[in-house]
């Protein structure tokens, strides 16, 4: 296949299949139009989708599960590990400041007592590993107890009373005896003398 043909039936059933994609288009942008008026904005469940989802899935599940890994292993590049993307991984920050702090103490404490930096730069690597995973495993903990409090707040919340949905029925007589009582109030405190003799 070459980008200049010799045959024209290969031009003409390709400009076809250009043709019928886009007269598909401006008919379906006919059928979404037409409920709407202008200046109305189109909401996005009342498009139909892109995408046909309705393919049939293989028979063997295994195969779906290496298709999968073989597409996430081939989107993996360098790029992806640059310090940025790096340092927005949640808790990469904090597990790499264990790890190195673990490697600092663990080191410079095998470097003194043993005098052999071989064997502290050993020691010091295996405790960054070390550092790191507990680092990494104590704040997802962190994390995951947080987001559980969250949830917990926001469930209480939700579930709590809301009073003022709830109109209240004052008792009638209630609201006479305290305008009663205020009205008393008022006459004794005009009865009352604003001076007072000593």
């Amino acid at each position: 296949m070459g980008w200049f043909s010799s045959s024209s039936s290969d031009d003409m059933s390709r400009t076809d299949e250009n043709n019928l994609p886009a007269q598909q288009q401006q008919q379906e942008t006919q059928k979404q139009l037409t409920n709407y008026s202008t200046g109305q904005k189109i909401l996005l469940q009342d498009t139909p989708p892109k995408f046909n989802d309705s393919k049939e899935p293989d028979s063997n599940p295994n195969s779906i599960d290496s298709q999968t890994l073989k597409q996430a292993w081939n989107s993996i590049q360098w790029k992806d590990f640059n310090l940025e993307k790096l340092s927005s991984i949640p808790c990469f920050r904090d597990s790499t400041m264990v790890g190195f702090s673990t490697m600092f103490i663990t080191s410079s404490i095998i470097f003194i007592y043993s005098k052999n930096p071989i064997k502290a730069t050993n020691w010091g690597l295996g405790s960054l590993i070390l550092g790191s995973m507990v680092g990494w495993e104590q704040c997802r903990l962190k994390r995951k107890h947080s987001f559980q409090i969250a949830q917990l707040a926001i469930n209480t919340v939700k579930a709590k009373e809301k009073p003022m949905m709830n109109k209240i029925n004052h008792d009638e007589r209630l609201i006479t005896q305290w305008e009663n009582n205020a009205k008393t109030e008022t006459l004794v405190a005009s009865k009352k003398k604003w001076y007072q003799f000593w």
